[in-house]
């Protein structure tokens, strides 16, 4: 978590505006709750934060090593679109903390990206004093930085309320191809889909609290071990997700996620 914690304090800073925090159960079947998560979305008329924290709960916590992932997005609003300045993605459990932090140069139209690892190693070495092979657990870190492979004026987090902006103007079984850093696809495309009205009568019917828009991303990475992030949303009119289904997910198949609370704030 240090690496985590350094990385936010290079770029985060005080916004005096209204935020809204939503959280949420993630349950699986008769398993039932296997994890959490928040949402909060912080702005003025400038400025955004956006944050998102998932974390494992009881024998799922136990199972993954106590597996947390961490999205944060922070930028601009410009003609009512989020444009992100730096975007960053961290997963920890027992063993890592992973960090990728990417920062957009609009500029020079280029995006620079900095990983760090830190992990726990376990070694035999020989013990002289003891004359005999010992395992010890050593902490190995790793960083480097590159320039992307690719721009684009999205991340993950902006693209996920940029996109309800996109509902209005498309019709039932419609589909665009977007872009947004931190995809894992070729050219770091996310597709999104207005489900066609069979389809849409399925999902409703797994899905709680079935009023309000319907919109399904594919975001073509793992996203708590989901094969390739398939998420359908059910949004309420302030723009928050207030039901997620999270498709194909390893070792549990199909994720629900409810929307438990919403509070709203103003600094």
């Amino acid at each position: 978590m240090r690496i985590f914690l350094l990385s936010i304090l290079l770029f985060v800073h005080c916004l005096q505006a209204q935020s809204i925090t939503a959280g949420y159960d993630v349950s699986f079947g008769v398993v039932g709750e296997i994890g959490q998560a928040e949402i909060s979305y912080t702005h003025d008329a400038k400025s955004y934060l956006i944050r998102v924290h998932a974390w494992t709960t009881g024998m799922t916590a136990l199972l993954t090593q106590n597996r947390e992932e961490e999205y944060i997005s922070q930028g601009k609003i410009i003609d009512g679109q989020l444009r992100p300045d730096v975007f960053v993605k961290h997963r920890q459990n027992d063993h890592y903390n992973k960090s990728n932090i990417f920062l957009f140069d609009y500029d020079k139209q280029e995006v620079l990206s900095y990983k760090a690892k830190e992990e726990l190693i376990n070694q035999t070495i020989f013990d002289v004093k003891q004359m005999k092979n010992t395992k010890v657990t050593l902490t190995q870190f790793s960083h480097s930085k590159e320039d992307f492979n690719f721009f684009t004026q999205n991340d993950l987090l902006s693209l996920f309320f940029n996109t309800q902006k996109e509902l209005p103007h498309m019709q039932a079984g419609e589909s665009k191809q977007l872009s947004a850093i931190g995809s894992k696809s070729e050219n770091c495309a996310i597709d999104i889909e207005v489900p066609e009205p069979q389809k849409r009568q399925t999902l409703r019917e797994s899905m709680a609290n079935c009023e309000g828009p319907l919109l399904t991303i594919i975001l073509h990475q793992q996203i708590f071990q989901s094969k390739r992030g398939e998420l359908h949303v059910i949004f309420d009119n302030d723009g928050f997700a207030k039901n997620v289904l999270l498709k194909d997910v390893v070792l549990f198949g199909d994720i629900r996620g409810v929307r438990t609370y919403q509070k709203l704030t103003s600094n």
